[in-house]
Order: C-alpha cells, then sequence, then structure tokens
C-alpha cells in the first residue's frame, strides 16, 4: 500500500479528501492528515509517505515552502497540489521543486481520483524498478556452462518454467531466464516453442491469469494487489489483459465464482 499523506487547511476539505477517494482500491492508505506545512513536516518525517496531496495557501507554512522543506529533508514524494489560486508564479515555483501535477479548487473529485491513480502508476513503476535493481540479481547461483550441457531440453524448460512461476510479479525476459539457465536466448527460445507450443510472452501471460484466477476466486484479495502480485503494476492493463484471456473483467469473473450454482 502507498503512503498518502493530506495537508489542507480546511477541515472539510481535509475530511472529504480523507473520505470521498477510494485510498484502498486504489492501493493507498492515508497515512496522516495536516492541516499546515509544519504539522506536515513533522508527519512526512515520520512516515515517509510516497504522495503528498497538498493545497498551497496555508497558515504559517505554506504548501510550496512545506514542499521545499520536504526536499530538503531528502524526500522525494510525488505531490499533487491543491489550490484555487492560478498565478503563474506558484507553477513555475512547483515545476521547480518537482511538482507534476496541479488540481484547482474547487475540487472536482472525479478529475482528482484519476491523477491519483495516474501518479500511483507512476510511483508503483518507479518502485517496481528499484527494487528490480537492488534485489538479488536473477542471474545469482547461475549454473556452470557445463551443468547446462548435461541437461536434456526437457531439463532445461522445466527450470525455465520453475523460474517463471516464482517470477511471475517480476519484469521477465527472454534473456533474464535464459541466462540463468545458461543457454542463449535463441536456443531458449527454440526449446520453448517446442515444449510449450507457445512464445514465452504467451506462457508468461497465461500464467499470470491463471493465477489471478486462482487469488480471485480464493482470497479476498484486493483486484489492485492481485495486479501487482502477478506482474501488472497498472490495474487497467491488468483488466485489459485478463478480459482478452477469459472473456470477462476480473470482477465479472470473481462475482461469478462467488455465485452460488443453481440446483
Amino acid at each position: 500500500m502507498l503512503k498518502v499523506l493530506l495537508v489542507d487547511d480546511e477541515a472539510p476539505i481535509l475530511n472529504n479528501l480523507n473520505k470521498v477517494l477510494p485510498w484502498q482500491e486504489m492501493g493507498m492508505e492515508v497515512a496522516g492528515m495536516a492541516r499546515s506545512g509544519m504539522e506536515a513536516l513533522r508527519i512526512a518525517e515520520e512516515e515517509a509517505p510516497d504522495l503528498v496531496l497538498c493545497d498551497i495557501r496555508m497558515p504559517v507554512m505554506d504548501g510550496l515552502t512545506f514542499i521545499g522543506k520536504l526536499r530538503e529533508m531528502g524526500l522525494e514524494s510525488e505531490v499533487l497540489l491543491l489550490s484555487g489560486y492560478q498565478e503563474f508564479d506558484y507553477a513555475r515555483e512547483a515545476i521547480r521543486l518537482g511538482v507534476k501535477e496541479y488540481i484547482c479548487k474547487p475540487i472536482h473529485y472525479g478529475e482528482l481520483g484519476n491523477k491519483v491513480r495516474e501518479i500511483g502508476t507512476q510511483i508503483r513503476n518507479r518502485q517496481y524498478k528499484d527494487k528490480l535493481y537492488n534485489s538479488i540479481p536473477l542471474f545469482q547461483e547461475l549454473p556452470a556452462a557445463e551443468d547446462s550441457a548435461k541437461k536434456t531440453p526437457d531439463q532445461l524448460m522445466n527450470l525455465a518454467a520453475k523460474i517463471i512461476s516464482e517470477r511471475l510479479s517480476y519484469d521477465l525476459g527472454i534473456e533474464e531466464v535464459a541466462g540463468r539457465i545458461g543457454i542463449s536466448s535463441s536456443y531458449f527460445c527454440l526449446l520453448f516453442k517446442n515444449r510449450f507450443a507457445m512464445t514465452f510472452v504467451e506462457y508468461v501471460t497465461q500464467q499470470r491469469i491463471e493465477a489471478a484466477k486462482f487469488m480471485l476466486s480464493s482470497t479476498d484479495k484486493s483486484i489492485t494487489a492481485i495486479s501487482s502480485g502477478v506482474g501488472y503494476q497498472e490495474r487497467r492493463y491488468f483488466t485489459k489483459v485478463f478480459q482478452k484471456q477469459t472473456g470477462m473483467t476480473p470482477k465479472e469473473y470473481r462475482d461469478q465464482k462467488k455465485r452460488p450454482e443453481k440446483q
């Protein structure tokens, strides 16, 4: 779950931001709410939020000053500014501070929700890439060349299938898996197509959708969490692929599985 910090000096707006947007459905949680920049800084230091929704005009410390302090603390939280002010100077300073989105008051919550989802996708993609870069290398514990040479094509493809099943949440590529089992990409593609009668991408997609179907029918996990768990960081894209493979959306599939069969 991504952590969100809400900052606005108007209590009704702050409460609406907390209650109106479907945070859990979007894979997020409100980690704190503040009515001033000073209060927001204290919460940010404790929670290190992934996303900050912040008003510009506030008492004690305005939104832009708060964002500047946020950057000084070394926090790279994405920021979505909320304000009734549209002067160029505010926008220019916001851009300098790395603010990518700007919503004008009065707030249209449908538009705001779309913006938050888009930013959430950007954050997850960045975190995913960082995690992949910093995680245990995919090539760790590669079999020695002679070990691969001793394996039969079936054994090599069994190993490939095992690697894929263990890493469905990762952005797997042919080169990575071929390298892990110690053979060339071209030889891997030949063996893979002969063994599974489909391309590598088709097989990975099939395995991801099968895993998603199992989780949809047997767990109460949110569709967003399931999407991420099978390697799709963008829920809308996951829904598109799932519908293409099964003829129904993830929600329709879950509802069908939970509906009691007619006697």
